[in-house]
């Protein structure tokens, strides 16, 4: 019993320190919005901690509370964040290309920070990219979990359907696509032009004088 009544009050304990209540909805990177379902004090490895149960719609993740921090837990975006979430997302991009491995993991660290900025940047990159047909590897699968990850956010965030959230978000990236595109078009136009000029002043060789007709002997 006294054991119990220590684990509740730690519980209790941990609650007030992350700030978080049992039954409020949050972003669990793993899994997206979910809820806090409750706190276990679990033994692992011969330690001791309590435990913070995250429960989504097909998951249930257990974290430890030294670890809350560390994971990105946080709450779901505020409607202007979502509304700058979609101005984000119609600003054109240049993505670069490094070491296959090493932007692989660094897709995958992205994903994991749970930081809807950084997914949208990472989405308009591997949209921008599949645009080109440069996608390579796993990039598809991750272009479609982020899309998948800001889309379940901002339904719950602006209470519409998953369906009407997607297609926003997919306008949103074509309408950002043809900005890039209409973008350098306008660039190629103007570099024509400033190499007209430069042609201009600086002519072909004169024109060459007629040849002196040579009667032969």
């Amino acid at each position: 019993m006294a054991k119990r009544k220590k684990a509740r009050a730690d519980a209790k304990k941990d609650e007030n320190v992350v700030n978080f209540k049992i039954g409020e909805t949050l972003v669990e990177p793993t899994v997206g919005i979910c809820q806090l379902e409750g706190i276990r004090r679990i033994e692992m490895d011969h330690v001791v901690e309590n435990y913070y149960i995250f429960k989504a719609q097909n998951a249930r993740v257990l974290v430890p509370r030294s670890q809350i921090n560390k994971r990105g837990i946080r709450q779901p975006m505020t409607k202007d964040d979502v509304k700058k979430i979609f101005a984000f997302l119609k600003i054109p991009v240049s993505p670069t290309r490094s070491d296959a491995r090493i932007q692989y993991m660094s897709y995958r660290n992205v994903m994991k920070s749970g930081d809807p900025q950084k997914i949208t940047k990472l989405l308009r990159d591997l949209y921008t990219l599949d645009q080109l047909d440069e996608l390579k590897g796993k990039e598809r699968e991750i272009m479609d979990q982020a899309r998948r990850f800001l889309c379940d956010e901002i339904a719950y965030v602006r209470g519409a359907s998953k369906t009407s959230i997607m297609e926003r978000i997919n306008e949103s990236l074509r309408t950002m696509y043809k900005k890039k595109v209409q973008k350098e078009r306008e660039k190629q136009k103007k570099q024509a032009v400033t190499d007209l000029e430069e042609l201009e002043k600086f002519p072909f060789a004169a024109k060459r004088a007629p040849e002196e007709d040579i009667d032969s002997e």
